[in-house]
């Protein structure tokens, strides 16, 4: 189990940073690409961040419903709460995110970028709490 827990925690923390860095920064900067580049950016955007988070997000809830089976009672409540959190996650990102990234893929749209800063910055909140959840699992 504590392999696992380690595992969690580093994938957790990746999306934590991963997250964090594209609300702070690519997110805005896509504001800025222009109306003849806007297009290539998004697509570009939405290629090479699949490839970098598709693995570990997976991998996040791989072992977040790994540690919840095998949860004991010292943490079982928690790890279900972070499996709780992953979901709402996973739903914000294929409800709004996503939908959001399709609208921009035809060029910038400011209600577009809108919905998705503000669908990021939740999902920032999010991961988050499951980073902090993450390190109580270890701890326990």
């Amino acid at each position: 189990m504590t392999l696992l827990v380690m595992l969690h925690l580093a994938t957790t923390w990746t999306m934590v940073g991963v997250i964090w860095m594209v609300q702070l920064v690519h997110y805005p900067l896509m504001a800025h690409t222009g109306p003849t580049h806007s297009a290539a950016y998004q697509r570009l955007h939405v290629q090479k961040m699949s490839t970098l988070v598709i693995p570990v997000m997976l991998t996040e809830a791989v072992t977040a419903l790994g540690i919840c089976l095998m949860a004991t009672s010292s943490f079982n409540h928690i790890a279900w709460l972070g499996l709780a959190l992953l979901g709402a996650i996973w739903a914000v990102t294929g409800l709004v995110s996503v939908p959001a990234h399709d609208k921009l893929l035809s060029g910038f749209e400011p209600i577009a970028h809108r919905r998705l800063l503000l669908s990021n910055l939740l999902r920032s909140a999010l991961w988050s709490c499951r980073g902090l959840i993450a390190i109580q699992l270890v701890l326990t």
